[in-house]
C-alpha cells in the first residue's frame, strides 16, 4: 500500500512539474541594467504600457522601451560593456540583443525614436557584417566605431561620430547609397534620402552636444542658420515590422587609421 501511494505521489509530482514547465513562460535574461538615473525615467517592459519608474540597477530586457522626461537622463550598461546615455526627452527601444563573449558573437539592434543618445561601444568585434545596428526613422547605422551621438528631429537624423567608423544608409531600403563616416565627422540623413556629405565635427558642435545631454535637444548644432525643430509626437511603444527583420547595411572595408585625438573633458 505504501509503495502504491509513493508511486502515485511521484506520478502526480512529475505531472505537476511538467505542467508548470509548459504553462509558465521562460524568464527572459537581462541584457543590461540602469547605471544611472536623473529625474523621471520610465521603463515599459516589452514596450507595453503601463510605464513604471525606472531605478538604478533595474534590469533591461529585449523589447524594453526607455523614456526620459524633461530635465531627466538615464544611462544603460549592457552586458558587453556598451553604454547608451539618453538626454532629456529621449526614447529608445532595445529591439534585439544577443551576446556570446566566449564566441565573440554579438547581435544588437537599438531603435532611437526621439531625442539625443550618446553611445559608446567598447568591444569592436571582428565580424564580417555589422553586429551592432542603430536605427531611426531616417537612417540605419552599422557600427564599426566606439563612440557617437544620434540626434533625432522631425524629418532628419544627425549622426556625430567621435571615434571609429560608422556606416550610414537610409532606413528606406529602396534608397541607394551609403556613407562611411569617419572620426570627428557628422552627417545629416533626411527622410527617404541618402546620407548627406560628411562635415567636420568642430569643438563648438561637440560642446553643444555635451550641453544638450543635460538640457535636451534644442537648435540643430549643425544648422548654421540656427533653425530649430520641435521633436515629433510619434507613436511609440510599437516595434515596426522593419525591426523584426532589419535592413542591415553592408560595411565597406575598415581602413587603417590612427586613433583620433580626444577633446579635453569627459563626454557625458
Amino acid at each position: 500500500m505504501t509503495r502504491k501511494c509513493l508511486s502515485v505521489t511521484c506520478i502526480i509530482l512529475a505531472l505537476a512539474l511538467a505542467l508548470a514547465c509548459t504553462v509558465l513562460p521562460a524568464q527572459a535574461a537581462p541584457i543590461g541594467r540602469f547605471l544611472s538615473i536623473e529625474g523621471q525615467v520610465d521603463l515599459l517592459k516589452g514596450g507595453k504600457l503601463p510605464a513604471a519608474a525606472a531605478k538604478v540597477t533595474d534590469p533591461v530586457e529585449i523589447k524594453d522601451v526607455i523614456r526620459t522626461k524633461s530635465k531627466s537622463r538615464a544611462q544603460v550598461l549592457f552586458v558587453d560593456d556598451t553604454t547608451i546615455t539618453l538626454a532629456p526627452e529621449s526614447r529608445v527601444a532595445v529591439a534585439d540583443y544577443f551576446y556570446d563573449q566566449s564566441k565573440g558573437v554579438r547581435r544588437t539592434l537599438v531603435q532611437v525614436f526621439q531625442g539625443l543618445a550618446h553611445t559608446v561601444v567598447k568591444q569592436v568585434l571582428q565580424a564580417q557584417e555589422p553586429d551592432f545596428i542603430m536605427q531611426t526613422h531616417t537612417v540605419v547605422i552599422g557600427v564599426r566605431g566606439t563612440e557617437w551621438y544620434t540626434l533625432i528631429l522631425p524629418s532628419l537624423t544627425t549622426v556625430y561620430n567621435i571615434d571609429g567608423f560608422l556606416n550610414l544608409r537610409s532606413s528606406n531600403p529602396r534608397v541607394a547609397g551609403s556613407l562611411l563616416l569617419q572620426a570627428l565627422q557628422f552627417s545629416e540623413i533626411r527622410l527617404d534620402q541618402p546620407p548627406g556629405a560628411p562635415r567636420d565635427l568642430t569643438p563648438a558642435i561637440l560642446s553643444a552636444l555635451r550641453r544638450m545631454m543635460f538640457s535636451g535637444p534644442g537648435p540643430v548644432p549643425s544648422d548654421p542658420s540656427g533653425r530649430s525643430g520641435q521633436l515629433p509626437d510619434v507613436e511609440l511603444f510599437k516595434l515596426p515590422e522593419a525591426l523584426r527583420s532589419p535592413y542591415a547595411p553592408t560595411l565597406s572595408p575598415t581602413p587603417e587609421r590612427t586613433p583620433a585625438p580626444k577633446s579635453p573633458g569627459t563626454v557625458p
